[in-house]
């Protein structure tokens, strides 16, 4: 009888890890485009992840994937089973993280995702702090625009996301205030603005602006508050990046808006002189964002914690 047991035991784990092997086949072709990708990912042949996917189709009595030539595309069928395959990756990886935490972070990774502006100059500092914390976290960023970082972690690319403006999918995130940045005046030292604390839209008109390119999100902010206010600004050149931005302000050749938050290192140089807008501040909203299926656990708490983003648990 004891002997009885212990072969239905083993037989129902191995059919459970069986299961587990086909899943884990099958969501890593849909998280990563395909099959030739998905070796790379989870350390199989094509034809071993093939074999897996053809067996959990068997059992499911249904076909996972439309194959054309190279590429395939989920079925119906495939798309329920892809909702259900990320909950259990998703449970998985908690677990690893909850076991971690026990362990004291003695190993794991934290995969973090951020907007440029993010990125460039408010995580760095952080992510310094946190690898003193925690020596052995492996820490990946990600620096991305919004919709991009919102694919990922619906994907379960990533464990946090720091993103500013409005999300395509909010219900499917847990989400925290993170801080409200404003855009204001940039200028040289010498130019006429720089002894203003506070201009207003009018006076900046008066003077031919460095700006950002059509289509990024600070001019869209700029743009739309000077329509809001009735005022027309005549662009002198447009510029990509940030940076390239600021050394041309700071050389003389215009004045332009920034971020406060990108300047903290001109500001204590002096190399750039800034003033508010009065009347129309351009604030914008940043949020840290996890999936709504995630628990706060393993680094991303105390990550968040650095940041000073209060997550309520």
């Amino acid at each position: 009888m004891l002997v009885l047991v212990k072969l239905i035991y083993f037989i129902g784990a191995f059919v459970i890890f069986m299961l587990f092997d086909q899943l884990k086949a099958f969501y890593a072709v849909v998280k990563n485009g395909g099959f030739e990708r998905a070796t790379e990912s989870i350390g199989l042949t094509q034809p071993a992840i093939s074999i897996r996917i053809k067996e959990l189709e068997k059992q499911l009595g249904v076909e996972l994937f439309d194959r054309l030539g190279r590429r395939v595309r989920l079925t119906d069928a495939g798309r329920i089973v892809e909702e259900y395959a990320a909950r259990l990756m998703i449970v998985l990886g908690e677990m690893h993280l909850a076991i971690d935490e026990l362990k004291g972070f003695r190993r794991g990774q934290l995969r973090c995702g951020a907007t440029r502006t993010i990125a460039a100059y408010l995580l760095p500092k952080t992510l310094v702090h946190f690898k003193k914390r925690f020596p052995n976290i492996e820490a990946k960023m990600v620096v991305g625009g919004t919709a991009e970082i919102e694919k990922r972690m619906l994907a379960d690319g990533l464990d946090v996301g720091l993103v500013r403006g409005t999300l395509k999918n909010p219900s499917s995130f847990r989400i925290f205030y993170f801080f409200t940045d404003e855009l204001v005046l940039i200028t040289h030292s010498n130019h006429p603005l720089a002894k203003y604390h506070r201009v207003s839209l009018k006076q900046i008109a008066r003077f031919p602006l460095i700006i950002r390119e059509k289509g990024s999100f600070q001019r869209l902010i700029i743009d739309e508050a000077f329509r809001a206010a009735g005022i027309r600004y005549r662009c002198m050149m447009e510029i990509e990046t940030s940076e390239a931005l600021k050394r041309a302000v700071a050389e003389g050749l215009g004045c332009s808006f920034a971020p406060l938050c990108s300047i903290q290192l001109e500001k204590e140089t002096k190399a750039l002189a800034y003033a508010r807008i009065a009347g129309a501040p351009m604030r914008r909203e940043f949020w840290a964002i996890m999936h709504k299926d995630r628990k706060l656990l393993g680094p991303v708490k105390p990550f968040l914690e650095l940041l000073g983003i209060k997550t309520g648990s």
